[in-house]
């Protein structure tokens, strides 16, 4: 019975929805339109973080699954702009992501960035993730590489949201 009554106010709900559409003010129509938009923007924009004259900005997160079905593939496009006047590397390994306890490596087979970027110009790359199914966020880090005894250090976070697979 109570399924009944769910079905019945869906159903007069898309009911009056279709009588507003089809009764030719088109402000009532564009109204809900940009406030969705709006809120799906916020859902997916990230602070561009500026580190040694480098501004990085994460574009997009997408989730797949590996080909055993037994982890999701986190690939982030990133863009990343020169501001010195020098030849900047980036490279997929100055990235980690830190989930709760677990401290995550980019997954060293995948097609993650690794180039230098000439001086004023603006260069787009993946970074790769291999993750147990349960993350659904972290802390995305820029950890550049370093030589020697010289410890890493993270000169900057995202907090990010996994998105679901597709």
């Amino acid at each position: 019975m109570m399924l009944k009554k769910v079905v019945l106010i869906a159903m007069s709900g898309a009911c009056a929805l279709s009588l507003v559409a089809c009764s030719g003010s088109p402000s009532n129509e564009e109204t809900p339109k940009a406030k969705q938009e709006t809120k799906i923007e916020k859902e997916t924009t990230y602070p561009v973080k500026t580190v040694n004259n480098i501004e990085m900005k994460i574009k997009d997160i997408e989730t797949t699954e590996n080909g055993k079905g037994d982890k999701n593939i986190v690939q982030l496009t990133m863009s990343f702009k020169n501001e010195t006047s020098g030849k900047y590397g980036i490279g997929g390994n100055d990235f980690i992501l830190k989930s709760g306890d677990k401290t995550y490596t980019v997954k060293t087979d995948a097609n993650n960035i690794g180039t230098e970027i000439d001086p004023n110009k603006t260069v787009s790359g993946a970074v790769n993730f291999e993750l147990p199914k349960d993350v659904k966020s972290g802390e995305f880090s820029y950890q550049p590489v370093t030589f020697g005894k010289e410890k890493p250090k993270v000169l900057a976070t995202w907090k990010i949201s996994i998105p679901s697979n597709k």
